[in-house]
């Protein structure tokens, strides 16, 4: 039978794995009973009952404990720490230490501007589904810098709204062939708009009509059908979140 150690090593190498986290709560039953009663809440989606809460307040701050110096915030999903967010300085000098000890599908970076030739060249990003660069002045030249890494393979949401991306950073964004499995990108409040849009307000709240801006229709043109391109995500008033995807 493996070891609490053995699996929780399988589960770094493969966080997507969910019946992974469910072996791992019964490992560590008799060690550590509340983080294994978190991991089994948190798999069912459980509802927050007052006892469930007090539960999570005891568990979470200690899940991050080894790197926890590293980080701006982590949160947890499944049972295990898988979001967290960094500075880019140290995404880029401590990331590979973070992936040794957390599962972490979801990053989230600050103060990018001036590193995405760096953040580019670290292998953990080869473990992310989801990257959020919201907010971070990274220009065309920091996108086009992103998307010639060869650690994206699995990433599948990206995060871009107000990066300062304009025609360049969208052109090199499509063209780029290192995103295989990317399916959503929030593009909103850039300099122009690459993604589709929903038009109006019906009385349901959601778009009358959605429309595909001209420099999206160019880059499917160009680059074929890209599923971040994809029509349907401008019915989706207010984004996508990154466990949607």
């Amino acid at each position: 039978m493996a070891t609490p150690a053995e699996i929780y090593s399988a589960i770094l190498a493969d966080p997507d794995d969910l019946e992974l986290r469910r072996r791992y709560a019964d490992a560590i039953e008799a060690t550590d009973p509340e983080h294994a009663t978190l991991i089994r809440l948190d798999l069912a989606r459980a509802r927050a009952t007052r006892e469930n809460v007090l539960l999570y307040r005891r568990v979470i701050p200690r899940l991050a404990a080894p790197v926890a110096h590293l980080l701006v915030d982590w949160k947890v999903r499944n049972g295990l720490v898988e979001s967290v967010t960094m500075t880019a300085r140290a995404f880029v000098d401590h990331g590979d230490e973070v992936r040794a000890h957390l599962p972490v599908r979801h990053l989230v970076l600050t103060e990018a501007a001036g590193l995405m030739p760096e953040i580019a060249g670290v292998a953990s990003l080869g473990r992310l589904v989801a990257l959020d660069l919201r907010g971070n002045p990274i220009g065309d030249d920091g996108l086009t810098a992103l998307v010639g890494s060869r650690y994206l393979g699995r990433l599948r949401w990206l995060g871009l709204a107000r990066c300062g991306i304009g025609p360049a950073g969208a052109e090199a964004l499509a063209a780029s062939r290192n995103l295989p499995a990317l399916r959503y990108v929030d593009l909103r409040r850039n300099p122009v708009e690459v993604t589709a849009q929903g038009i109006g307000q019906d009385i349901d709240g959601k778009p009358m009509w959605v429309e595909m801006p001209a420099l999206g229709q160019e880059l499917i043109a160009r680059y074929g059908p890209l599923s971040w391109l994809d029509i349907e995500w401008g019915w989706r008033w207010l984004g996508v979140g990154w466990d949607e995807v």
